[in-house]
């Protein structure tokens, strides 16, 4: 066989198998084998980890915000600040050392258990506590403690009078 002969062989092979990677997939109506629904998730973003203690990136950010409730909600159409799971915008005490949140009555977890001013102070604690170096953890530098004041009532400790970036720490996966 000569050396055209060879080459229109190669390049006839070549074109069957790039057509034949066009062909896609049938579509089977998003189901999986065992019947179930499938969710799809498209992102051009990295997505470190769904762990609000273990990521702080906009992969990640994009993700959690459809699973976990913050305490304020950021507008990015305006960059306000509005309550989610807060039931006010909160109140400083009068020397600004104290920054008091009232949550929204009614709070559930997904599998229906309450959630209480007493499961945001260990998100915050779990947070501080794990100091991942990819996660929020140094948003909460200010942040010398959390308490429960009652089953709706936190309360942020912070070492600078009257923080005016708090609520936008509140406002985030920290």
């Amino acid at each position: 066989m000569n050396s055209k002969k060879i080459l229109a062989v190669v390049a006839s092979a070549a074109a069957v198998v790039s057509l034949t990677a066009c062909g896609g997939v049938k579509d089977d109506g998003g189901t999986t084998a065992s019947g179930s629904n499938a969710i799809t998730v498209g992102t051009t973003d990295k997505i470190t980890s769904v762990d609000p203690a273990g990521s702080y990136d906009n992969g990640s950010y994009a993700v959690q915000i459809n699973i976990f409730p913050f305490l304020y909600a950021q507008d990015y159409n305006t960059s306000e600040l509005s309550p989610d799971i807060a039931a006010d915008d909160g109140t400083w005490n009068d020397d600004g050392s104290e920054f008091t949140v009232k949550l929204k009555d009614g709070l559930k977890f997904a599998n229906g258990n309450d959630l209480t001013a007493s499961d945001v102070k260990f998100s915050f604690d779990r947070i501080k506590k794990i100091n991942d170096p990819n996660g929020p953890s140094s948003l909460l530098a200010n942040i010398e403690s959390v308490t429960a004041k009652d089953d709706t009532t936190v309360g942020f400790k912070d070492s600078v009078p009257f923080d005016v970036t708090l609520k936008q720490v509140l406002s985030s996966p920290a």
